[in-house]
């Protein structure tokens, strides 16, 4: 695991840990449906595979994990805070129905251990963006590897005119957006331009399917929006 994965990862941590924002996605429209999930869900579906496995990477509060659950899939959710963690297994705790593992891990040593050829879907909502653009291919080729053929990749990232790109400060400009560090340190890339984006999945193999771009009122801060730019791929 990278320095600076490792870094972020613990700066994540230490956002749950002091109830940062007022939000991420619980308490608002996009907890549970949200124009991005409902097209990952969709294509999932749509390979008609008995009991598709999927995993959501950096699940937070594991919100569209519980989604993907209900929906059937057997689910796994990775979340590297512990605090996330144990809110999440604390909700899906009483509901056996509900095929669903919370994992706690960091992202890219999760990845590391997936073995070949055999999730349905991989989706990370609002994660990637605080990976550079090398360490994005490198989960793209680790992924793909895990993906059944035609099997679906759906990354999204925090887009321009999000409520926290305006409360940071711009620190490096790149081709798809800018590169922001905010108030609690963490640095992401607020997506401008997301064909910059799927150009870094078509190298790495994957045919894009679709490009979503949606806001969440009140997703970080309660008054503002997240503004969201999302790919849906497949293998």
């Amino acid at each position: 695991m990278a320095k600076h994965e490792h870094a972020t990862a613990e700066l994540f941590d230490h956002v749950w840990q002091r109830g940062t924002y007022s939000g991420f996605s619980h308490n608002t429209r996009g907890e549970s449906s949200t124009p991005f999930l409902e097209a990952f869900l969709e294509q999932v579906k749509a390979l008609a595979v008995k009991a598709p496995r999927v995993v959501e990477l950096g699940a937070g509060s594991c919100d569209h994990a519980i989604r993907c659950a209900r929906e059937g899939f057997s689910t796994t959710a990775v979340e590297f805070s512990s605090v996330a963690v144990a809110e999440a297994r604390e909700r899906v705790r009483h509901d056996a129905k509900l095929q669903l593992e919370v994992v706690q891990a960091d992202l890219c040593a999760f990845t590391a251990g997936l073995a070949p050829d055999h999730l349905a879907g991989v989706y990370a909502n609002s994660v990637f963006h605080f990976l550079t653009a090398e360490e994005r291919r490198r989960q793209y080729r680790i992924l793909r590897g895990a993906l059944v053929k035609g099997g679906v990749l759906g990354i999204s990232f925090k887009g321009h005119g999000d409520a926290l790109e305006r409360r940071g400060k711009v620190v490096e400009r790149s081709a798809a957006g800018a590169l922001v560090e905010g108030e609690d340190g963490i640095r992401r890339l607020f997506v401008s331009d997301v064909d910059q984006l799927a150009a870094e999945m078509r190298c790495e193999g994957y045919t894009i399917s679709r490009a979503i771009h949606w806001s969440v009122p009140g997703y970080n801060i309660a008054s503002e929006s997240g503004v969201f730019a999302g790919l849906l791929a497949t293998r």
